[in-house]
């Protein structure tokens, strides 16, 4: 399955390049295709593919913690835009 998850940073002042490069490694049953960051408003967006979004949430706790306001949720392969 797919997944998105989106990230609004809490503290604007940080830069979100120390935050929107996860660097605990990803669990084998994880891909992280690619990552969106829009600077000027400390916001990123990243698209994975897993075997269920609770890895996924799980990941990006431990990866982001409490830093930013994140959301997640399923992608249809067979609707999305490529």
């Amino acid at each position: 399955m797919f997944y998105v998850s989106q990230h609004q940073l809490i503290d604007q002042q940080q830069n979100i390049n120390d935050i929107a490069f996860f660097s605990p490694e990803l669990p084998n049953e994880m891909v992280l295709h690619s990552t969106f960051i829009y600077v000027e408003d400390s916001y990123f967006q990243c698209f994975w593919e897993a075997k269920n979004i609770e890895l996924v949430q799980q990941y990006i706790h431990t990866a982001v913690g409490s830093e930013c306001i994140t959301e997640c949720y399923g992608v249809d392969p067979m609707t999305a835009i490529a």
